[in-house]
């Protein structure tokens, strides 16, 4: 089949390559100039079916409330724009009851382990270099009852394939020496052992040029304007420059998608969440950290890179603005020398940049056929988009290829909301 893919993040090219494998014709489009260059740019890095929790837990609506006003809330929500979420916000709140809020969340764990899974089957099959760091990740607490509910939640897991060692905060140390200046805070640490770190970016732009050489046409600088519809199908798609027909069109254009959607009677229910990191060069900070870091207190990772740290854990709806918020940055360097309090570095070195993770309303993947017969979607991953990345562009592979799912695909299915306007 002749195959249009929108969209060359994580899960554009994800999608694209794993159906370039089943022997089908695809393009691509975007409108950056490469790769990667939106949400997938500069991510949290880690790739971690560990926390597959949704943002709307039980009781998640008093921390948005609390959020207002305040620029160093974890999770903010601008007034402006709550005109904007009432509806999305509404069903958001009215997904965060506990069954449902569980159920979700494991959900999200079966396709980010299988996501994990689809990654190392890759990484025997071709050579791609990312950065890939095989430690686990540690998470690390200060509050006892807070420590004592992961491992709980985490031992109810056990049966889903999560690995994980509860320790204490000496262990903790002795897992990642960087934390010798805290331990006296820790009351202990959670290791998940199958979790990973990457550079996103640089995973994208190597399987987009794997994906080039198996025949995927890549359109950059490239915006879609419209889609064509008629009687039940998409007959083609509008750039301002060309228009392009194909058997099948899958929208990946994370939040971007559901504006364009709009444009052909769907209304998806994904909202913009924008995102916030900060990499710092570790010649010039003094650093050395060898295991990702996750502080579940001041809600803030700290990833080891090459060459780098990459320090991530704040967000705000604020629809699609995209201003680099100097408040924001700030938090983010003051939360860093919270975990790391020896960490020293010129204050011009740290490169900001903020992303939209497109959020879905129920917390979980939007992934499938959409009621117009020859349109899929892949989009509504949240912060799960690099864990979550590969396993969706296989499940769509599978739903376009006659072939057996290796993940159940009702749970991420399109049609649990979606109807044609």
């Amino acid at each position: 089949m002749k195959i249009l893919v929108i969209g060359s993040g994580l899960i554009g090219v994800t999608t694209a390559y794993f159906l370039s494998c089943r022997g089908h014709s695809v393009t691509v489009v975007d409108r950056q100039e490469g790769p990667g260059r939106e949400t997938s740019f500069a991510n949290g890095a880690l790739l971690h079916p560990s926390m597959p929790e949704p943002w709307n837990a039980p009781g998640c609506w008093r921390v948005l409330l609390g959020s207002l006003g305040r620029s160093d809330a974890a999770l903010q929500l601008r007034l402006r724009v709550l005109p904007g979420l009432v509806g999305w916000g509404t069903a958001f709140l009215r997904n965060s009851t506990a069954v449902t809020f569980e159920r979700n969340a494991l959900s999200n764990l079966r396709l980010a382990s299988y996501s994990l899974k689809v990654m190392h089957a890759l990484g025997q099959q071709i050579d791609i270099q990312y950065g890939r760091v095989a430690r686990g990740s540690l998470r690390i607490f200060r509050d006892p009852v807070a420590l004592d509910r992961a491992v709980a939640t985490a031992n109810r897991r056990l049966s889903e394939g999560l690995a994980f060692r509860r320790l204490s905060g000496t262990e903790a140390v002795e897992l990642e020496p960087a934390l010798a200046p805290i331990e006296s805070q820790l009351v202990g640490a959670v290791h998940y052992e199958a979790d990973e770190i990457g550079d996103a970016y640089r995973f994208c732009v190597a399987l987009a040029d794997c994906a080039r050489q198996r025949g995927v046409d890549f359109r950059f600088r490239t915006e879609i304007t419209s889609l064509e519809v008629r009687l039940g199908r998409v007959t083609n798609v509008l750039s301002a420059r060309e228009r392009f027909v194909a058997d099948r069109y899958i929208v990946a254009a994370g939040s971007y998608s559901a504006p364009l959607l709009r444009r052909a009677g769907i209304d998806l229910p994904v909202q913009p969440a924008k995102g916030y990191s900060v990499t710092i060069k570790t010649q010039q900070s003094g650093l050395s950290l060898a295991t990702p870091l996750l502080d579940d207190q001041l809600h803030v990772a700290v990833v080891p890179l090459e060459g780098a740290i990459r320090v991530a854990g704040t967000a705000e709806f604020a629809g699609y603005n995209l201003e680099l918020r100097a408040a924001r940055i700030r938090n983010l360097l003051r939360l860093l020398k919270g975990v790391l309090p020896d960490a020293s570095f010129d204050p011009a070195s740290p490169q900001p940049w903020c992303g939209l993770r497109p959020m879905s309303v129920d917390g979980v993947p939007i992934i499938g056929f959409t009621p117009i017969s020859n349109l899929l979607v892949n989009t509504g991953h949240g912060p799960l988009g690099w864990t979550m990345a590969a396993g969706s562009g296989q499940l769509i592979a599978d739903h376009l290829s006659n072939h057996s799912f290796s993940i159940d695909p009702l749970p991420y299915a399109p049609s649990r909301f979606l109807s044609v306007a």
